[in-house]
């Protein structure tokens, strides 16, 4: 049987590396309303390789989205090293919550503890887009320094297949 399926066009999952696992479960666990369905360590030097690392153990949780599960990782072997990248720089990357209500996910943030980066904002012609006009956007970071952001989404920013 031939896949029908000819490209990139599904993701599976999210890998987010943190400092600490348990701190990490009940931050995404709070703000995504979603308990983890699995906590598990993988390890040794198969997996290792996988990564160009020479011996490697990982600590784990799965949580599963709507469309996307989050692999939140704890690299105990090599100890993981703090990166910080803001949105600008290359290579850069971040994951997006779309939401019904900008508003309401403004409201969830402030009720798990969490600060935005600024004021979310609406789109509009000002901002030199063609379409998408009344999409909202807000950016912010996990414990570790994630960049993490929420849309709610009009016209060419909305999905196919919600």
């Amino acid at each position: 049987m031939e896949s029908t399926t000819k490209g990139f066009t599904r993701a599976n999952h999210v890998g987010i590396t943190v400092k600490n696992l348990e701190k990490s479960i009940a931050f995404y666990e709070a703000l995504t309303g979603t308990k983890v369905s699995n906590i598990d360590v993988i390890g040794g030097e198969r997996m290792a390789k996988t990564q160009g690392l020479t011996d490697t153990k990982i600590k784990f949780a799965n949580l599963k989205l709507d469309n996307i599960n989050l692999d939140i990782l704890e690299y105990v072997i090599p100890e993981a090293e703090q990166a910080s990248y803001s949105n600008n720089q290359i290579s850069a990357m971040h994951l997006c919550f779309e939401v019904d209500s900008i508003d309401e996910a403004m409201q969830r943030l402030k009720e798990i503890g969490v600060e935005p980066d600024g004021e979310p904002i609406v789109f509009e012609e000002a901002d030199g887009l063609k379409a998408g006009y009344g999409t909202a956007v807000a950016y912010f970071q996990d414990p570790d320094g994630t960049n993490l952001e929420i849309i709610a989404p009009q016209g060419p920013f909305q999905r196919k297949n919600p």
